[in-house]
C-alpha cells in the first residue's frame, strides 16, 4: 500500500485530490493526510510518514516566508501538479535532486494519470507527463545536453526491479502478466519497461533482452 499525503491551496482543490486517492480502483493507494496550504505541512509529514507527497501547484522552496519545518522532507518523494507557467521551476527542482521532486504533471491530469504517476514514483522512477516532455527539453541548457551525449548506456545500472522485469520480458511475459506476477499496475510496468529500454539503448523488447543477455543481466 502506497501512503499518500496531499497538499493544495484551496479547500476545493484539496477535496479533489483526496477523492483521487480514495477512489483508487486498484486499492494500491492510501490517503494518510491532507494539508490546506503549507503552514503545518512539515508537522503532518512527520505524523503521517507518507511514501509520496502529492501537491497541486508548485511552491518555491526558497520562499523566505516558509520556515524550515514547513518544507517537505527531502526524503519524501514529491509529485507536483503544475501549470505551464510553473513548469520551469518544477523541472529545475527535479533536475537539482535536492527537493525530492520525482514527478511533474499538468494540473489538468486525469485521475488515472495521477494514480499511475504516484505508483511509479513510489517504485523509484522519475515521471514527466508527455505533454511536458518537449517543453522540458527546451528548458534544458546546452551544457547539460552536451554532457548527456557522453553518457554511456552501459554505465546506467538497472535497478533490482528493472532487472526483474527484464528477466520476465526474456521469459516472454506481456505487461499484463508481469503486472499480475509482481502485484503492480500495468502503468507501473510500462514505466519500468521504458526505463529499461532507455538504459540499455534498446528500441524493442527483443533488443533489450539480447543486450541484457550479453551483459549477464538475464538469469538462466
Amino acid at each position: 500500500m502506497i501512503r499518500v499525503l496531499v497538499c493544495a491551496n484551496t479547500a476545493k482543490e484539496l477535496a479533489e485530490l483526496e477523492a483521487v486517492i480514495r477512489d483508487s480502483e486498484a486499492g494500491s493507494l492510501q490517503l494518510v493526510g491532507s494539508s490546506l496550504g503549507r503552514v503545518r505541512l512539515g508537522e503532518l509529514i512527520e505524523e503521517a510518514s507518507p511514501d509520496v507527497l502529492l501537491e497541486l501547484g508548485h511552491v518555491d522552496d526558497s520562499d523566505d516566508d516558509l520556515q524550515p519545518a514547513e518544507l517537505p522532507d527531502a526524503s519524501i518523494a514529491r509529485v507536483l501538479l503544475v501549470s505551464e507557467s510553473e513548469l520551469a521551476d518544477a523541472m529545475a527542482g527535479m533536475r537539482s535532486g535536492e527537493t525530492a521532486i520525482r514527478g511533474v504533471l499538468p494540473e489538468w491530469s486525469s485521475e488515472r494519470e495521477i494514480r499511475a504517476a504516484l505508483e511509479a514514483v513510489a517504485e523509484g522512477l522519475l515521471v514527466l507527463h508527455p505533454n511536458f516532455a518537449d517543453r522540458s527539453l527546451a528548458l534544458s541548457t546546452q551544457p547539460a545536453r552536451d554532457m548527456n551525449r557522453h553518457i554511456d548506456p552501459a554505465d546506467q545500472t538497472l535497478s533490482p526491479r528493472e532487472r526483474e522485469i527484464l528477466n520476465l520480458l526474456a521469459a516472454g511475459l506481456g505487461n499484463k502478466q508481469i503486472a499480475s506476477q509482481l502485484n503492480i499496475s500495468e502503468h507501473t510496468v510500462k514505466f519500468h519497461v521504458t526505463s529499461v529500454f532507455n538504459k540499455l539503448n534498446a528500441s524493442s523488447r527483443a533488443e533489450a533482452v539480447a543486450i541484457g543477455a550479453r551483459r549477464g543481466l538475464i538469469l538462466l
